[in-house]
């Protein structure tokens, strides 16, 4: 007997205001978005703020402490697992970290990444629909200083990233200022305690999933370290790579026949503009207003399609689904552009775009 599950995304969710008042949607527009996402037996997101009502802010260049009500309002949207291994979900202590959990949970809403110890943040969790047992685990390469998980220390379950400037002496010498190259590569120690933690769920789920919080804040270009740790993650045992944190789309890699999701960029972009310092404002007007969620159709334990819609944030900071074809036609050109040089191939249907996945290769098989 066939079994199907409907695994649906939105990407990083900067939520600071109510979406619900007095049980009415606040902004109808999200609705409609929603709508496209609560189709899924299990709807996910990317934390990036903290829920609670006491903290002491961290040195994070933009942090926002949001009143519990409205994670509530999260679960109540149809939101029912998110990660919170992200580099904003200690800006403000790990008391507000403990409640941000704790308020999710409440809600209704599972998480994944964090947790009271690294074991606890380690630890996947496992999702069984009609049959089908979807796995997910969820890790940060973005690690501020304290905000890793630890044997003694609530927080995110982390992998760890070294990185050192290219310098070329002579081209410096002939262009001065010129900007140098950033190499980078995540820890081997961390690489492999991942793949330890893939091959121990392997055996126990259908379907595994690996969120990864990596690669730039601006834009769509990708850090050296990226490509080779989803692909390692791949070779474990990993039939999908969900990266978050980069605020645009960032493309789609096939590897192995699998998809490695680099980003659906921002969901929610509640940012502060009002109270914005210099710097702060800098980095938002450098956020894409255009993002995607997505659908996958994962069927007899296969992720078999991959469906895109592109959305754009309004003045309030809600993505808007984007149904007019000419409208979504440059966001999902760009997405599928960026995802042919990654080897996937994509087709836009209209206000929606399209990949396919065959069936399971072999282990040992080669890209």
């Amino acid at each position: 007997m066939s079994s199907r599950v409907r695994f649906t995304a939105a990407g990083d969710i900067v939520v600071r205001d109510r979406l619900y008042k007095n049980g009415v949607p606040v902004h109808r527009d999200y609705e409609k978005t929603m709508a496209y996402l609560r189709a899924g037996d299990v709807v996910w997101g990317s934390c990036e703020v903290q829920f609670s009502t006491a903290g002491h802010r961290t040195d994070a260049p933009i942090a926002y402490l949001v009143d519990p009500a409205v994670a509530e309002d999260l679960g109540r949207a149809g939101f029912n697992l998110m990660t919170v291994a992200t580099n904003h979900t200690r800006d403000f202590g790990i008391g507000a970290f403990l409640d941000t959990i704790s308020h999710l949970d409440r809600a209704g809403i599972a998480t994944v990444g964090g947790g009271q110890d690294l074991a606890a943040a380690q630890a996947p969790r496992i999702v069984e629909v009609g049959g089908t047992k979807l796995g997910i685990i969820a890790v940060s390469c973005l690690l501020p200083p304290d905000y890793a998980a630890m044997a003694d220390r609530p927080g995110i379950s982390p992998v760890r990233v070294e990185q050192w400037p290219e310098i070329h002496p002579v081209l410096l010498a002939t262009e001065p200022g010129a900007p140098m190259k950033m190499r980078s590569r995540a820890v081997p120690e961390d690489v492999q305690q991942l793949i330890g933690q893939i091959e121990r769920l392997r055996p126990n789920v259908d379907v595994l999933i690996v969120s990864v919080h990596w690669g730039y804040g601006r834009g769509n270009p990708r850090a050296e370290y990226q490509q080779p740790l989803g692909h390692a993650l791949i070779e474990a045992g990993a039939d999908m790579i969900l990266g978050n944190h980069p605020h645009s789309p960032a493309g789609i890699e096939t590897y192995r026949g699998k998809p490695i999701l680099y980003s659906l960029g921002n969901h929610i972009a509640q940012q502060d503009w009002v109270n914005a310092t210099p710097v702060q404002k800098d980095i938002f007007s450098q956020i894409d207003p255009w993002s995607m969620v997505c659908s996958i159709s994962i069927e007899d334990g296969r992720i078999a399609q991959m469906e895109f819609r592109a959305t754009q944030c309004n003045s309030e900071g809600m993505p808007v689904l984007i149904d007019d074809e000419e409208e979504a036609a440059p966001v999902l050109s760009d997405f599928q552009h960026l995802s042919a040089t990654l080897g996937t191939e994509m087709l836009i249907d209209g206000a929606r775009m399209v990949c396919h996945f065959e069936p399971r290769q072999r282990i040992g098989a080669t890209a």
